[in-house]
């Protein structure tokens, strides 16, 4: 195989945008022409991204699969998605659950655990013209300029309940709050219109988003010392290494052991770039 070069920069996001957007990232994949590049990734928020170059494919357990797209969709997820990578570069960004419901104005769950080719999906329709629009010849910097311009300037749509949304954003990535009843009080609304909520925004239950958290935070620590053992990386709210690991299953569709024997050559760079910029664990 001829030597491969992943480089993955995350951008800084302009205040103001920064309550629909969380990660602006800019990709590039030097190998040879023909070869491909293999990885999992974690669950997440939902994302979109325009490939350049060879096209990407992606798979999840739910069924859901995406091939030959060059503006590519993944909701809000809470299983792993295998993806395969060729030469390109490729421009991305992730939602915010408010910038979902603003930007994009279907419920949430709807797409979660779900890929979706942009330029088929008429709900994507538009940020399709990003497409064309980062396809220039101008530089990394200038296409940022751009992409950040269009982001900007797309209207957004009224979200009612914004400050619960906002509020349950910032309580869900509180390792103090353990159970849905928990995130009710915080937030300080019923368990039945939270439910509603968070399916509508976030894609899931209260119960299921804490979980992903639970896990993503896990995830996060063992990216800071990936050369460590899983134990240190445990969540304090996982009761023992047994729960980790049938959550771990559930999550990633593997044991802790199998993902950490696996070649990251897009995760690994992804990851060191989230604890980087403070933004792993799904915000």
């Amino acid at each position: 195989m001829t030597a491969r070069r992943v480089v993955i920069q995350y951008c800084p996001v302009p205040a103001g945008l920064d309550r629909y957007v969380s990660v602006l990232f800019y990709c590039e994949i030097d190998m040879g022409e023909g070869e491909r590049l293999h990885d999992v990734m974690p669950p997440d928020w939902a994302s979109l991204r325009f490939h350049y170059g060879a096209r990407a494919e992606g798979r999840m357990r739910s069924g859901s699969k995406i091939e030959g797209a060059g503006f590519t969709v993944a909701g809000p997820r809470s299983q792993e998605v295998r993806i395969s990578l060729g030469m390109a570069r490729q421009w991305g960004f992730r939602l915010t659950p408010l910038g979902w419901a603003a930007l994009v104005g279907v419920p949430a769950h709807l797409y979660a655990d779900r890929l979706a080719d942009g330029e088929q999906d008429p709900v994507f329709a538009q940020f399709q013209p990003l497409y064309d629009l980062l396809k220039t010849s101008a530089s990394p910097g200038q296409q940022l300029d751009l992409l950040i311009a269009h982001l900007e300037a797309m209207p957004r749509r009224p979200v009612p309940h914004e400050a619960l949304i906002l509020a349950i954003c910032n309580a869900v990535a509180d390792p103090e709050i353990r159970s849905a009843a928990d995130l009710a009080a915080r937030v300080d609304t019923h368990p039945r219109k939270l439910e509603r909520i968070c399916r509508a925004a976030f894609g899931f239950s209260p119960k299921l988003l804490l979980r992903r958290q639970r896990f993503l935070r896990s995830i996060e620590q063992f990216a800071r010392e990936p050369k460590g053992k899983w134990i240190g990386a445990i969540d304090a709210a996982y009761h023992d290494q047994a729960q980790f690991v049938r959550d771990f299953r559930a999550f990633m569709g593997m044991t802790p052991r199998q993902y950490a024997l696996l070649d990251k050559p897009i995760t690994g760079p992804v990851m060191r770039e989230s604890v980087r910029h403070g933004r792993a664990g799904g915000r």
